[in-house]
């Protein structure tokens, strides 16, 4: 089975060392790099993830999949980027790989949603087994495996005349995480190579270490990754960064309040992307060549890009292949250039409708509607259980005025979904917003079912609060929503105004007092939590400071009364 799979690369043999790859499609969305394995006849699309040191499914998945769990082995802890993860363990008897047949196969259950259909995490204990070549620029990636010497044969087998990044790895750990050194404004750094993060970014301890001042941040919103809870996020002016005699000067990077310890930076999908890098197992090192562009967002464009491998175009007659290069270069942000590859590929194969699923998101990206429509409906003409794109046709229908059309993509998605779908968390939100409350109600609830630990989950028991307290109906199962989200995240201040607003229904204007006090404090722009505020203090007796508090709310919006009537809140206004 192995045999058939594999690609023969005389240009990386020699008499001592024969090599042969096997080419993994590597398919981009929303700044996800995905791959796909099998496990028991199903395929699934799995987060190509260079910075986990385990492979993961997704507690929804595990559930759909009706696997045995099992706790973690004693003493091990799981730390992510924004804190610790609470986790199981499942094995699997056997999953497919692309051709290679793995038997026994643990994987971690755990972790937050990430969108973009994936249902789990292929981490290092997959990817650390043999070398491996990262070409995301054309969307692959490759298994290289090594017979016999191979230490003095450089695999860098595409360079040519190119400058060749060469870095060491630091390969101690069992583990085999892709870490190395490298510098930031002359100060050293460890980076972890993460294909996960969708941007670099460098912790504010190391940001500081390489003099770059607060005052010169500019914050962000807070930021997650693997883990609970969120943190702080600036993006700062960095003088230079240098990694294996490559050096990129004047840039602007990503600083976070990171919880890890051991790395100060990690260095995402944007850098994989403007290169291609080969990771050697034998010789613990890591080679790269630059791809040509910008590196981090900001940078040497593709017209300066002296010393730089160019990607090169698929094949002209490989519909995949155009469709995976236009995905990467939809990535970095040259959509016009995607949009001509993926024009070849649905002219090449236009009975597939993942190509024009594709083609549609890079057509509301542009804001072509339409033409983006006309897409969508030719997929799920072609394939009417492609649920990615039913749920794009219906925010597509939302954002043209379209309701009934978007209602009614809204109902076969409902009727064809597993419960655990993650993709009831979107339809949720568009049920809120055409005022459809209790169908938003419902989805929200069904996909909080198996998601105990997701970041998202805050957000989620926010809003059904918030939609239980605007119904005026099981105020107290709403109050352990709003509860529950503001105990794991005391700085949001929507999670405030919500649970205020609940106080007011409730009859508890004292509570209802500090919790719009706490919302003001984390964010004093937001009429909603002055008004809910004047309302408590005229309950309480304090008609002055209720008066001062109302021109407070109008002052900031003239229609905040409307607003709040027409959410249903009238009655408390009176």
């Amino acid at each position: 089975m192995l045999a058939c799979a594999l690609l023969a690369l005389p240009a990386l043999s020699s008499a001592q060392c024969q090599r042969q790859a096997l080419d993994i499609p590597v398919k981009l969305v929303h700044h996800r790099p995905i791959v796909t394995l099998s496990i028991e006849g199903r395929e699934l699309p799995m987060l190509l993830d260079t910075g986990a040191f385990f492979s993961m499914l997704l507690p929804a998945t595990a559930a759909q999949l009706k696997l045995p769990l099992g706790p973690l082995p004693a003493g091990l802890r799981l730390q992510g980027y924004t804190g610790e993860i609470e986790a199981q363990l499942t094995r699997v008897k056997e999953v497919d790989f692309h051709g290679l047949a793995l038997k026994n196969m643990e994987f971690i259950v755990g972790g937050n949603e990430l969108g973009a259909g994936i249902m789990g995490i292929l981490g290092r204990n997959f990817l650390g087994a043999t070398d491996v070549e990262y070409d995301l620029g054309k969307g692959l990636m490759r298994l290289h495996f090594l017979q016999g010497d191979c230490r003095k044969l450089h695999p860098v087998y595409w360079a040519q005349d190119v400058p060749v990044i060469e870095a060491d790895l630091e390969w101690g750990r069992s583990d085999k995480p892709l870490r190395t050194r490298a510098r930031v404004n002359g100060s050293r750094v460890t980076v972890l190579m993460d294909t996960g993060a969708p941007t670099t970014a460098l912790s504010l301890r190391a940001a500081n270490r390489a003099g770059i001042a607060r005052s010169d941040m500019v914050e962000q919103e807070r930021t997650g990754g693997a883990g609970a809870g969120l943190v702080s996020s600036w993006r700062a002016p960095v003088e230079s960064f240098e990694i294996g005699g490559q050096k990129i000067s004047h840039l602007r990077l990503q600083v976070d309040a990171t919880r890890l310890r051991d790395i100060d930076l990690l260095l995402g999908l944007d850098y994989f992307l403007a290169h291609r890098i080969y990771v050697s197992r034998e010789q613990e090192k890591l080679f790269a060549t630059w791809n040509g562009g910008a590196v981090f967002g900001t940078g040497p464009t593709a017209q300066d890009s002296e010393g730089a491998a160019h990607v090169s175009a698929a094949p002209d007659d490989d519909a995949d292949a155009l469709a995976r290069q236009a995905a990467a270069l939809g990535t970095r942000g040259d959509a016009q250039r995607a949009l001509q590859l993926l024009n070849r590929a649905v002219e090449l194969a236009p009975t597939n409708p993942e190509h024009r699923l594709a083609r549609a998101r890079v057509l509301v990206r542009q804001r072509a509607a339409q033409a983006a429509q006309l897409d969508l409906d030719q997929a799920l003409t072609l394939q009417p259980g492609l649920h990615d794109a039913r749920l794009l046709r219906a925010q597509l229908h939302r954002a043209m005025g379209a309701r009934e059309a978007a209602l009614a993509d809204l109902l076969a998605l409902d009727q064809a979904l597993p419960a655990e779908a993650q993709e009831r968390l979107g339809m949720a939100d568009l049920y809120a917003d055409f005022d459809q409350l209790p169908d938003a109600l419902r989805q929200w609830t069904l996909w909080l079912a198996s998601r105990d630990s997701d970041l998202a989950r805050l957000r989620v028991l926010n809003n059904r609060c918030w939609l239980r307290t605007r119904l005026n109906q099981e105020l107290e199962l709403a109050l352990k929503d709003c509860q529950a989200a503001v105990a794991q995240d005391r700085k949001s201040a929507s999670y405030w105004d919500s649970l205020g607003w609940l106080q007011l229904r409730r009859q508890d204007a004292a509570q209802a007092l500090k919790a719009f006090d706490k919302a003001i404090e984390h964010n004093d722009k937001h009429p909603w939590s002055h008004y809910g505020r004047a309302v408590a203090l005229r309950r309480l007796g304090n008609e002055a400071a209720a008066q001062a508090a109302l021109a407070m709310a109008r002052g900031l919006r003239a229609t905040i009364e409307a607003e709040i009537r027409k959410a249903g809140f009238g009655d408390l206004l009176s």
